[in-house]
């Protein structure tokens, strides 16, 4: 296992989240089999655990609790986090974090954050003065490093850094090869670097899909750059924590895993294997093969939008390709639902033609719309 220095402790290059868990037919958390996997993890010299209070409808911090609890405390370090959005008084913060310590079964968090902080959220954190809070429980000893995960435009995220800079000690951010560009990951770890923040990566598999490429042509690419550097074969999961891990400032990469098998995997990454130049190049070649078999080439130019059905088309297209670069699962809400807020869609649709005439992109409009729909439709069939 490879380390990392943060605040003259060392960091194991991988992290444990406890998001994914494994279940059992019931819904629940299958505990023997993720007391398997922490068993591994702490075994193979992991030291960074990631949980949160919403984990698996509340259930992952009593994981945590349960399993961790029978590891000499020194052995581990717990990362939690404040879930800010259920916080309407500091009264409600604090009894929050008591209840996560009793939980966890600990008597300190080693790091703290302040979870999923967006433009919706930072102005409830800073009328009720949370930054304050997390600064009172470091220095009450309660705590021992703060910091922040974010899922927020680079704007906010400099707001933020060049007003608390001096107080965060650490910034958690979603960074993976498909986001770089996609998703503005490149720009927020700029700003982040740019404050010196040492970064902690959530999502560097994004949510699975980089685990189980769509893309075969994608997949050979990168399969075909490893072996013509005479290395053993990767799995893809290997592809995407590696490429964040070599990134300036990362401190450690967090990975939600499911299986045993999936930890022991990882745990082979982050000791046996390194990119090459040759593979991270590959990466980028492969990046730009998956993003053109998954989505529609739509760059939201609206010059579509005088449309007779007022169908927002660029819109609907966004919908989509955020969906398809979620593997169509988003485990913080619906999907469909979000598809149905957007409004007019594929059965408003009079096929005149008129945006297609205007497409930049020569996109078939009317044909992806109808697809689109019907993925819909099937999104909402299995509740997703």
């Amino acid at each position: 296992m490879r380390y990392n220095d943060f605040n003259e402790q060392k960091v194991s290059s991988l992290g444990f989240g406890t998001m994914r868990l494994p279940m059992l037919e019931n819904g629940e958390i299958d505990y023997e089999h993720g007391a398997r996997m922490v068993e591994e993890a702490i075994n193979s010299g992991i030291t960074y655990f990631d949980t949160a209070y919403k984990y698996h409808k509340g259930e992952a911090e009593n994981f945590c609790g349960a399993v961790l609890s029978k590891y000499p405390r020194d052995s581990y370090t717990l990362a939690d986090k404040l879930p800010t959005w259920l916080c309407s008084t500091l009264e409600d913060a604090e009894n929050i974090f008591n209840e996560q310590l009793e939980k966890c079964n600990v008597e300190f968090f080693d790091y703290y954050l302040l979870h999923s902080i967006d433009e919706d959220s930072w102005q409830g954190i800073e009328k009720l003065n949370l930054v304050d809070f997390m600064i009172k429980k470091k220095e009450s000893g309660l705590v021992k490093h703060i910091g922040f995960s974010a899922h927020c435009e680079p704007e906010l995220l400099e707001t933020i850094l060049s007003k608390y800079n001096d107080v965060f000690e650490f910034v958690q951010l979603q960074i993976n090869y498909f986001d770089w560009e996609f998703k503005d990951a490149k720009a927020l770890y700029d700003i982040a670097r740019k404050y010196s923040q040492p970064i902690i990566i959530m999502e560097p598999i994004r949510g699975g899909m980089l685990a189980n490429l769509p893309s075969k042509e994608a997949e050979k690419v990168l399969t075909d750059a490893t072996a013509a550097e005479g290395k053993p074969p990767m799995s893809s999961a290997s592809y995407a924590l590696l490429f964040v891990e070599q990134l300036e400032g990362v401190v450690c990469t967090l990975s939600g895993m499911s299986s045993l098998e999936q930890t022991t995997d990882n745990i082979k990454t982050f000791s046996d294997y390194c990119l090459s130049a040759k593979e991270l190049d590959a990466i980028k070649d492969a990046t730009s093969k998956l993003q053109a078999d998954i989505l529609i080439p739509c760059t939201g130019c609206d010059y579509c939008f005088e449309c007779p059905s007022e169908i927002k088309i660029s819109k609907l297209f966004a919908w989509y390709n955020e969906a398809a670069a979620k593997g169509f699962h988003y485990i913080w809400g619906s999907l469909a639902k979000n598809y149905e807020k957007i409004g007019p869609n594929a059965t408003n649709c009079i096929e005149c033609g008129n945006c297609q005439t205007h497409c930049p992109q020569k996109i078939n409009i009317i044909e992806n719309l109808k697809m689109l729909h019907s993925k819909y439709e099937e999104l909402k069939e299995i509740g997703e």
